[in-house]
């Protein structure tokens, strides 16, 4: 069952923190003669550090090198200890957490309070007073953090700007790893830091090639369960068929990124097969309010009238996603708002709005990437037929990197928007609200967006879930972009290798999750 936050069950998590065994011990990994697993990826992550880029293919790796206070287990939904062995609520202001004592960093320093002092501090994320280079990127996550501060050798506390009902799930999530504070003062720049990050996860970086592969080796000086592997690489792969073909050669043990229509060519091969699914995160679009055509609100309805979702689940995805009930995943629970009406396939109402605004054949940038979302081509072909059937002049242009897709004269963009946390806070606020990443990039903000979404940070479940509703229904009127369909995370993998995905992009190759043989 996904998480209910509310205050009790915070109270009754925290409490019952120390009695948890740490995550993993609850399944022994096999003994293995695989010594490095080999994955072929489409991208390979400009920076290790989460604040140094938010995007699926940094997380990817993410608890396998860098750790959390607070460990998130995908199997129960639960929180369990990380590198912390315990918390507490002090108010309703301070959270207390015990650090583990038998924690090494990579480069062999002892992990203590200290290093989560300074990697909060501005040397890395900071404050608005102190801005660190990761603090953009990460604000949206974390800024209801006033403090970070080491009381003792092994005791934080983390004092939030307000009422913070998922501060534990936050620290338990992407964005809130706390790397080597040691490793981050030897790093000559933040550059270079992205690539050569020191934590104190289960593997460590052993050899960065940049455009072809990087490659982790499990840290002998791991404080929980080791690893069943020697290695893994990451090696970049774009072609699909390229993917598939060095699968059932046995060159790939695990391949990303597939779409449906690649099934069929691991279909007939004994030694292969295909994982995964839909994960909690949402494909989307995102329409540059700034844009000459697009700061008319009725033609960025327009566009969303246009669009048949289901066509493209239908035909793309062959069914094995869904079309969601506005920007919300199920996973939210009590506060999944069921009651939502999201906008519907009418191409009339389309053409009706696109005459009241007058427009006149305007051309509408869309610029995209080559298939860093599954599918992410035909997708923009299909959505381009679309919008030309209602008389919506949409130009495609495939680039090669995210800079310029957003350069000037963007108008329509690709997204994924992913639930971090089964909360609205997780999903909809953290990437449209005041500070969050369509803000900052200046595409679109609202105000009555940014001042109902801090309703979300009560502890009152029913004021919190009326706010959810209404940021949905201002996301539907103000649209500053629109949601496809679940996105996808659909693996081909040897059928040797006993690894299971989650339900994030997140590739848990730890103690418990990953046997090879």
């Amino acid at each position: 069952m996904p998480i209910t936050i509310n205050r009790r069950n915070l109270l009754q998590a925290s409490a019952a923190a120390g009695l948890f065994a740490a995550f993993g011990a609850h399944a022994q990994a096999a003994g293995t003669g695989l010594s490095d697993l080999t994955i072929a990826v489409t991208s390979l992550p400009v920076s290790l550090d989460p604040m140094g880029a938010n995007s699926n293919d940094s997380e990817r790796v993410s608890q396998n090198l860098i750790e959390n206070l607070i460990f998130y287990d995908f199997g129960t939904k639960q929180l369990k200890p990380g590198l912390a062995a315990s918390w507490r609520r002090l108010d309703d202001l301070t959270l207390e957490l015990d650090i583990r004592q038998d924690v090494k960093c990579h480069d062999g320093s002892q992990f203590t309070a200290e290093d989560v002092e300074f990697m909060f501090g501005p040397a890395r994320y900071g404050s608005a007073d102190a801005k660190g280079p990761g603090y953009t990127t990460a604000v949206s996550f974390l800024g209801t953090i006033a403090s970070v501060k080491a009381v003792e050798r092994f005791k934080v506390r983390i004092t939030t700007k307000t009422t913070d009902p998922l501060l534990e799930l936050r620290l338990a999530s992407w964005m809130g790893q706390v790397p080597s504070a040691s490793g981050f003062r030897k790093a000559e720049n933040w550059e270079k830091w992205g690539l050569s990050v020191v934590g104190t996860g289960p593997y460590r970086i052993a050899e960065v090639r940049p455009g072809q592969f990087i490659r982790f080796e499990a840290f002998d000086g791991y404080w929980g369960e080791k690893p069943a592997i020697k290695s893994f690489t990451l090696k970049l792969t774009p072609e699909a068929a390229t993917r598939t073909a060095g699968l059932r050669t046995g060159e790939f043990d695990i391949v990303t990124e597939l779409a449906p229509d690649q099934f069929k060519a691991l279909a007939g091969d004994a030694n292969t097969e295909v994982v995964g699914g839909p994960i909690r995160n949402i494909r989307a679009l995102v329409y540059n309010s700034q844009h000459q055509v697009l700061k008319d609100v009725r033609i960025r309805r327009a566009l969303n009238l246009a669009i048949d979702r289901q066509i493209i689940v239908d035909t793309l995805f062959d069914g094995k996603v869904t079309v969601p009930n506005g920007l919300q995943m199920q996973a939210f629970g009590d506060m999944y708002v069921s009651e939502h009406k999201a906008t519907p396939f009418d191409p009339d109402a389309a053409k009706k709005l696109l005459k009241e605004a007058g427009y006149d054949g305007g051309e509408i940038a869309y610029r995209y990437l080559k298939d860093y979302y599954t599918n992410e081509i035909a997708t923009a072909q299909a959505l381009q037929q679309m919008w030309k059937e209602v008389g919506l002049n949409v130009k495609l242009s495939m680039v090669e990197s995210t800079e310029q897709v957003l350069a000037a004269g963007q108008g329509i963009s690709n997204i994924s928007n992913a639930a971090y946390y089964p909360d609205p806070l997780g999903q909809v606020f953290r990437l449209y609200g005041k500070g969050g990443l369509i803000p900052s990039r200046k595409q679109w903000s609202n105000a009555e967006f940014d001042t109902v979404g801090e309703d979300l940070l009560s502890l009152d479940h029913a004021k919190r879930r009326a706010a959810s509703a209404r940021l949905l229904d201002i996301y539907e009127q103000d649209p500053p972009g629109t949601y496809l369909h679940t996105l996808p995370m659909f693996y081909g993998k040897r059928r040797k290798v006993k690894w299971a995905p989650n339900d994030t992009a997140f590739m848990d190759l730890r103690a418990g999750n990953l046997q090879a043989g």
